[in-house]
């Protein structure tokens, strides 16, 4: 729509920024120690976490000697062809390996 008495042109707008369609939820508490506790590896086979999650795996056995890992093989590649198959099992996966804590978004 235009505006003539200024001579210049007037437009509507549309603001980007979209309304909130997930309410915020606090996150879950974070574990004081990891000792003892199942670590479980996601990964979506995209960068390099064959280097990495070794690294983190040492890194963090180096502190919390009681650490466990279920490694990123057992869960499978959440990402591509496959990922939402794998995704809708991820939960009963986390159970039956009694994980608890995830690491998640290795990459660049």
């Amino acid at each position: 729509m235009s505006d003539t008495s200024h001579n210049e042109p007037r437009y509507d707008v549309l603001w980007p920024i979209p309304r909130r369609a997930v309410e915020d939820r606090a996150c879950a508490p974070r574990l004081p120690d990891l000792n003892g506790k199942v670590i479980g590896e996601l990964w979506d086979v995209i960068f390099r976490g064959e280097m990495i999650y070794p690294q983190v795996r040492e890194h963090v056995r180096a502190k919390f000697p009681g650490a466990k890992f279920v490694e990123y093989s057992e869960f499978g590649n959440f990402y591509g062809p496959k990922g939402e198959a794998i995704a809708a099992t991820l939960a009963d996966k986390l159970k039956a390996h009694k994980v608890d804590a995830v690491i998640v978004g290795i990459g660049a």
